[in-house]
């Protein structure tokens, strides 16, 4: 068959393919023209000074691509940017090419591959079992597809570079997207957070002021109290009927003492996180405050150990978390009404607080997540689902911890640890 041809065939056999198509194609169909036992297409790792084919036509088929080492072999040759032809005895001339001997080929003929910046990085190889007889038509045909082949690993080359660059690019933007994310809501975190202490704040303020006016009137009542006392003692009124106007009065008084001392305890602010708490008298005047919200549908259990409780930290912050759990766990009955228990005791060196309820419980899904922020299970307007996440941040401020437990229909159990104070925390 005439050379222009044997070209017409190839060229039709490989048109219209790309990558690895097209490679392993030409190979069959060259393999197949220039009656080789083998063809093949190979990279040079120039680092490891080995050579590894991508596309390899043995015996008129495709089959899988191999790697082998340079040294001893005529691939060698072509390496060097020359190329090689052996007609005959290649293996003698090239005893150590294991390749050669394991296929038992008689004559070999290569060609070197040059990219766009005329480097040589591959080979095009033809091996016959056989002399080889007609070595410019193979040669031609090596030369004018060479080019082809260079031009088309290029672009492959390119491709994966591309995918590869795609690829990581997607997972920076993911990672950027997710920073984002986590800074937005890391930001609407803090800013709720800071419009929910402003609110706070505030409350402290008209508080404190509540609490400054109701003393002084507190102050004459008491003081009216112990003169009408002794005035009474002084003379010989009956005084049955008068003790129980003066017990009443005097229970009045106590009362709204110990709801004064809750508001000054809890109106309490400060950086400082080097107070003595009381966790008894602080859990005392919690109960206190919001013993209007119990009325009479909830009762309340108090579970103390012997002796007093106390741990380091600032007792505004205990104050406010204690209110918010009771608060919640009161919100959880107040439809049906139930049983509040409240303890503290110390095992080893920490503090546990106990705060239970029989109210209507934490669904399973939500259970988790009760700790994030905006997250909340009331009705609209009931809440915005800060409460529990400041909470647990105070407590965290506090190295301590809370550990939730609840049952759908039958109430929840909030357990918090904090360190068991001593003289040589502070």
């Amino acid at each position: 068959m005439l050379q222009g041809e044997l070209l017409s065939e190839i060229i039709e056999a490989v048109s219209n393919t790309f990558g690895n198509e097209f490679l392993d194609r030409l190979t069959e169909k060259l393999c197949n023209v220039i009656n080789a036992d083998s063809v093949f297409i190979a990279l040079f790792d120039k680092s490891k000074y080995e050579s590894k084919t991508i596309s390899l036509c043995l015996h008129g088929k495709i089959v899988e691509n191999i790697e082998y080492s340079l040294e001893g072999t005529p691939c060698a040759n072509v390496y060097e940017a020359t190329i090689c032809y052996y007609p005959n005895q290649v293996q003698k001339l090239f005893p150590n090419d294991h390749l050669l001997v394991d296929m038992n080929i008689e004559g070999y003929i290569g060609s070197p591959l040059y990219n766009s910046k005329k480097e040589n990085i591959g080979l095009i190889v033809g091996l016959y079992e056989k002399e080889i007889t007609d070595k410019d038509q193979i040669l031609t045909l090596f030369q004018i597809f060479s080019g082809r082949i260079a031009a088309e690993l290029e672009r492959l080359d390119y491709e994966r570079k591309l995918e590869r660059y795609n690829e990581e690019l997607e997972v920076l933007v993911k990672q950027r997207t997710n920073e984002l994310e986590r800074t937005l809501q890391e930001l609407k975190e803090r800013q709720n957070q800071l419009i929910e202490s402003e609110k706070l704040a505030s409350l402290g303020l008209l508080s404190a002021g509540i609490a400054h006016e109701i003393n002084n009137p507190l102050n004459f009542i008491t003081g009216g109290y112990y003169g009408l006392l002794d005035v009474v003692e002084s003379t010989d009124v009956p005084k049955e009927k008068f003790n129980l106007y003066m017990d009443a009065i005097r229970e009045g008084v106590e009362r709204t003492t110990k709801i004064v001392k809750g508001l000054n305890q809890y109106t309490r602010s400060g950086d400082s996180y080097d107070e003595k708490i009381d966790i008894e008298e602080m859990l005392e005047n919690c109960l206190v405050i919001l013993s209007h919200s119990l009325r009479d549908k909830i009762s309340v259990k108090k579970e103390f150990g012997v002796g007093p409780v106390f741990i380091q930290g600032n007792s505004g912050k205990i104050h406010q978390v204690f209110l918010n759990l009771i608060t919640n766990a009161i919100q959880s009955m107040e439809n049906h009404g139930g049983e509040l228990t409240v303890s503290a005791n110390i095992e080893g060196d920490s503090v546990f607080i106990k705060i239970k309820d029989t109210g209507i419980g934490i669904q399973k899904e939500h259970l988790s997540q009760i700790e994030t922020p905006f997250f909340t299970t009331k009705e609209p307007g009931m809440g915005v689902g800060l409460g529990l996440s400041i909470a647990y941040k105070m407590i965290k401020e506090h190295k301590g911890s809370i550990v939730a437990h609840s049952e759908w229909g039958k109430g929840s159990t909030f357990v918090i640890q904090f360190p068991k104070w001593s003289r040589d925390t502070l």
